[in-house]
């Protein structure tokens, strides 16, 4: 089965375990509050994670690379989570979702100065398609304005995904998913502690006992987090970082979609029209490979198609 197949429906299983987190989420963060909330998920999907680890792979992370894991954890999980709570919290859910899902425009560029990945027209136009069917599926929210912190914060986080994805995919050619996912979820664990114990309260300790909060807590710790880094990172193995990226638009699709099921929310037409964009937007770029990343020998020589 070609690679390319297998990177995308790992990231595409990625987006929608990130997809159910908001309708999970939506309901647990009404009981516990949003630091804590992050610090138990990281909890759970580390000790899990470190169980897989040590009776699979027990694969180490040479000591020159273990800055680059404290700054995947950080960037990634601190700063990208982080800020989408906080900055829905001073913004709008609207504006939240669609802030957040601008990532990919901040991977296409971080990818070709970072990574010297190519920047070609059918890129271009991919994430423009995908990001007007975006707006689409989100729709456009009144009363957004003045609000700039938030939304400053929420594209903190957007573009701290961004770089997360970029630099996972170099640190992927050398350590597995596995042991990229546990270390990396390691150090989110840490870097959390701060911020959730400013965030603690007497309250969070008896709602999580609640059957209905453990087992959303339990998705958010098992499926959002260890399973869907997991798959994330083995898809970004298997594709160029800016593509692989626009895998990320999905969620709030497949969000939708899961609300709609479990909350009884309304789909509008043009949230249906979002998502056909957003479909096409990414099979222009999977659907056939690029021109730079399509290789054959000749000759002895190679030469791009």
């Amino acid at each position: 089965m070609p690679s390319g197949f297998v990177g995308s429906l790992c990231l595409l299983a990625a987006a929608g375990m990130w997809g159910g987190m908001y309708v999970v989420g939506k309901y647990a963060l009404e009981y516990i509050s949003p630091f804590v909330l992050l610090w138990l998920r990281y909890l759970i999907a580390f000790v899990i994670l470190f169980i897989c680890w040590f009776f699979q792979k027990r694969e180490l992370i040479n000591r020159k690379d273990l800055p680059l894991i404290a700054w995947l954890g950080f960037i990634g999980y601190l700063v990208s989570n982080g800020g989408g709570f906080v900055g829905t919290q001073l913004s709008t859910a609207h504006m939240g979702a669609l802030l957040s899902a601008a990532s990919p425009a901040f991977s296409l560029v971080l990818a070709y100065f970072l990574i010297k990945e190519k920047l070609t027209w059918k890129k271009l136009i991919s994430v423009v398609t995908s990001m007007c069917g975006l707006i689409l599926t989100i729709g456009f929210e009144g009363g957004a304005h003045g609000r700039l912190l938030g939304n400053l914060v929420l594209l903190l986080g957007a573009f701290a995904w961004a770089l997360y994805t970029v630099n996972v995919k170099g640190i992927g050619e050398k350590y597995s998913s596995l042991t990229i996912t546990t270390f990396a979820t390691g150090a989110a664990l840490l870097l959390t502690t701060p911020a959730m114990l400013m965030d603690l309260e007497p309250q969070d300790l008896v709602n999580i006992q609640k059957p209905t909060i453990l087992m959303g807590t339990l998705y958010l710790s098992i499926i959002a987090t260890a399973a869907a880094f997991f798959l994330w990172n083995k898809g970004m193995e298997m594709m160029e970082a800016g593509i692989g990226s626009m895998f990320y638009f999905f969620t709030p699709v497949i969000g939708g979609l899961l609300s709609w099921i479990f909350l009884k929310e309304n789909i509008s037409q043009g949230f249906i029209a979002g998502g056909l964009l957003i479909i096409g937007g990414t099979l222009i770029l999977v659907n056939k490979k690029p021109q730079v990343l399509a290789k054959v020998k000749h000759k002895g020589m190679s030469s791009r198609l």
